[in-house]
């Protein structure tokens, strides 16, 4: 049975801030036109989206990534004093929940 995730979200205040949306300062934050150079690192690299086949590898990134996701759920709870809701059932059933409360 693959993964199921619902997540909903609404928010409780109905007062909007009004920052503009836009960088401090109203500049480019180059200098006179030419390109950046950045430094190699190593990084994260990117994945292809598609199942694990490897069962452990599999259980893992979905401990990790359910950690994850409930971690910024809360977060956007509390930042944006917004009612969240987070359900996740497993491959084997078991259900995961967060919900953020007044």
């Amino acid at each position: 049975m693959p993964t199921k995730v619902s997540i909903m979200c609404g928010s409780s205040s109905s007062s909007s801030s009004s920052s503009g949306g836009g960088q401090a300062g109203g500049g480019s934050g180059g200098g006179g036109g030419g390109e950046e150079r950045r430094r190699k690192t190593m990084g994260r690299g990117r994945i292809e989206i598609k199942k694990i086949e490897n069962v452990s590898s599999r259980q893992v990134t979905f401990s990790k990534r359910r950690a994850g996701l409930m971690k910024k759920a809360k977060e956007l709870a509390i930042l944006c004093d917004a009612e969240v809701g987070v359900i996740i059932f497993s491959s084997t059933g078991k259900l995961y929940d967060f919900a953020s409360s007044q």
